[in-house]
């Protein structure tokens, strides 16, 4: 069993930074719960197939391999029972109600892993699939009293942890947006600022006034989300916004 004062301590790092890179996610979870392996998955579900935003996870090389080569998507029980799920699907649960899917829990035992877990579905839009799925080493008869201990820690963790992911693309796309909108005159005199050009030497380039160049510094400042020069400039370079002089 995990240690109270462990989770409170990741529960604040969750609250608390904007964005949690999944690897410090992951590694964070494992030391507090005891958790051998993770995998958090975040895929479009068109009739085509799935089209993958995300997937990160701490299985080796080899059993992701095992996986997509043997084409076991078609008998995981675990992943069917997740498509339009909200409730926490146990792996023991979904092995006993679809015995076709044995050839899939058989590879997992040849490849050491062990086979009580939980999988987390997670908010989405519609045709949209996410989950977190979390994988234990502990025997079979303890597994129950684990899961019902952790169960609400492992959902409530895994929804901030995907909320922070999605907020991080929200700010990028408003970013993106902001950018698009920067106006001709704008991106001008961004350029001649990532040029090395002061205020009035900008101003001479283009006649205009030393105060509308500082005027046009400041909306392209807003409009980039930074608050200063150098950050709106680098933001341009990265995002390819402006002349190169």
């Amino acid at each position: 069993m995990a240690d109270q004062q462990a989770f409170f301590d990741l529960l604040d790092i969750m609250e608390t930074e904007k964005l949690v890179e999944p690897k410090r996610f992951f590694d964070l979870m494992r030391s507090t719960f005891s958790i051998a392996n993770l995998l958090y998955l975040d895929v479009d579900v068109p009739t085509a197939g799935f089209f993958i935003h995300r997937l990160h996870h701490t299985f080796s090389a080899r059993s992701l391999t095992t996986y997509v080569d043997k084409r076991y998507q078609r008998i995981d029980p675990i992943l069917r029972m997740t498509l339009g799920s909200v409730r926490p699907v146990d792996w023991a649960t979904a092995r006993k109600l679809h015995p076709d899917s044995e050839p899939l829990f058989s590879a997992a035992t040849q490849l050491g892993l062990g086979l009580e877990g939980v999988t987390l579905p997670l908010a989405t839009h519609t045709r949209r699939l996410a989950f977190l799925a979390i994988q234990s080493d502990i025997p079979a008869d303890e597994w129950p009293a684990y899961r019902r201990c952790h169960l609400r820690d492992f959902q409530l963790l895994a929804n901030l942890f995907h909320a922070s992911l999605l907020e991080s693309d929200s700010r990028i796309e408003l970013t993106e947006q902001c950018a698009k909108a920067l106006t001709h005159r704008e991106t001008e005199v961004l350029g001649w600022a990532a040029a090395g050009k002061s205020y009035w030497e900008i101003g001479t380039i283009l006649g205009i006034s030393e105060r509308t160049v500082r005027f046009f510094m400041t909306n392209t400042r807003r409009k980039l989300n930074v608050v200063s020069n150098t950050q709106a400039v680098a933001q341009a370079v990265r995002r390819d916004l402006i002349p190169t002089f």
